[in-house]
């Protein structure tokens, strides 16, 4: 099949498939990462070249500049800008901040505002705000084409990295005394750093460990948000070679500076409170309080990485980050002392020996558990030791070793205290 053929058979595949996609699909595709995302523009021959402002190609990696389409050939891609400069042109300017005259000048060098006093042929540098110019002040703009053979009326798109847009995930978990009401809500969190509109008709949210280089300094957030209608939507995320896609199939608008927020998924999750105690071994007494911890699980759906609000019956009790999450994954998580959950180590040095390494302690611990809360709960005790070489646990069915840490699981009654006692041998 020669190349005309074979052109004319894709470009009759393709008006069979567009004859099931919408038309808006013919505008902005975009896929956007945590740093950066990546647009697809679709343009026609006559369009090019494709000319850039200063101010929007500064936040286009050009080095991902690529033309693509069905049947095209490119020969070469050629980038470049005016030259067109402002030096050497006659300017007015202000030699006196105290005084409203102007007097003409010549602007020498635009970049550092360098300029010719022409009253007494001197030079020197000036702010903007004293500078006055006889025509419309020089913007660079940057040029993408390209040398290629394709029809007249093919359709082509143009693919580039940008790097002021980019998502997050943030989530407001949401519990209360019942655990069956509690509410995970995750919220996508799209930001547009740059200066100008654009017009999206499908767009992919891309999550997982990717590496890209972003050049951007843009700091995320500033500007105002948008929150996103209702009857948006979020498809459920699709698994791709480790990473996650969630596609919005529908058009919407990017602002310059903002936020456009749209709802995600509400999974049904199960969630366990428990006071964690999680410290490594010291062979003297020492009291403390337990960590207020959570024990979060969503079957079947993956959690992306995102910034977390926790609120217990509707008070806002922490905030935190949390990486990403497979389905069925656990999450376990601490938010701060509970006051209400406390405990007491008393360490026993009971003997020691030698064996053919190192010397053997054998210690005895007396713990000490006490809730002062009207309800019960679960305490998780892990005491963790530096290595598990020569680490025993004695006869115990409380407590267990695991690897290097000793771990027991106790539920304290409202208002209650209880004893433990285990004892261990360690180098």
């Amino acid at each position: 099949m020669n190349r005309i053929s074979y052109c004319l058979s894709i470009i009759t595949i393709e008006i069979i498939r567009s004859e099931s996609i919408d038309q808006t699909n013919n505008g902005i595709h975009i896929r956007i990462y945590d740093n950066i995302a990546e647009i697809t523009r679709p343009i026609l021959p006559y369009d090019l070249p494709m000319m850039f402002s200063q101010q929007d190609w500064l936040d286009i990696r050009s080095d991902s500049i690529r033309l693509l389409g069905n049947c095209l050939n490119i020969h070469a891609q050629i980038i470049s800008f005016n030259q067109t400069s402002l030096n050497g042109q006659k300017i007015l300017i202000k030699r006196n901040i105290n005084n409203d005259t102007y007097t003409e000048g010549i602007m020498i060098d635009e970049t550092r505002n360098l300029i010719q006093d022409l009253i007494d042929n001197t030079y020197y540098t000036l702010t903007d705000d004293r500078i006055r110019y006889l025509s419309i002040p020089y913007r660079r703009n940057y040029f993408v084409d390209f040398v290629l053979e394709t029809f007249p009326n093919e359709q082509i798109y143009l693919r580039y990295l940008q790097t002021n847009i980019k998502w997050k995930v943030r989530y407001d978990l949401l519990l209360d005394l019942n655990d069956t009401n509690a509410v995970l809500q995750a919220y996508a969190d799209i930001r547009n750093n740059g200066n100008s509109l654009l017009m999206i008709d499908l767009a992919e949210l891309i999550s997982g460990d990717i590496n890209l280089q972003s050049l951007s300094n843009t700091a995320y957030g500033n500007g105002f948000i948008t929150q996103g209608s209702p009857s948006s939507s979020i498809s459920d995320p699709e698994e791709l070679v480790g990473v996650y896609i969630f596609t919005i199939n529908e058009t919407f608008i990017l602002d310059p500076q903002s936020n456009y927020i749209l709802p995600m998924f509400r999974p049904i999750i199960d969630i366990e409170r428990y006071g964690s105690i999680e410290k490594y071994f010291s062979s003297t007494d020492n009291t403390g309080n337990a960590q207020r911890a959570y024990r979060l699980r969503v079957e079947e759906t993956y959690l992306p990485k995102g910034q977390v609000f926790i609120r217990e019956s509707d008070r806002l009790v922490g905030e935190l980050s949390w990486p990403d999450f497979a389905a069925n994954e656990t999450n376990e998580f601490n938010l701060g002392e509970d006051v209400d959950l406390q405990y007491f180590e008393y360490i026993q040095l009971n003997s020691r020996r030698n064996n053919s390494h190192s010397l053997l302690s054998t210690y005895t611990i007396d713990l000490y558990l006490i809730n002062t809360k009207s309800r019960s709960i679960n305490f998780e005790y892990r005491l963790k030791f530096f290595s598990q070489n020569s680490l025993t646990l004695k006869q115990n069915s409380t407590f267990q070793l695991d690897g290097s840490t000793i771990i027991g699981t106790f539920e304290i009654n409202a208002n209650d205290e209880q004893q433990f006692q285990f004892t261990f041998e360690t180098e």
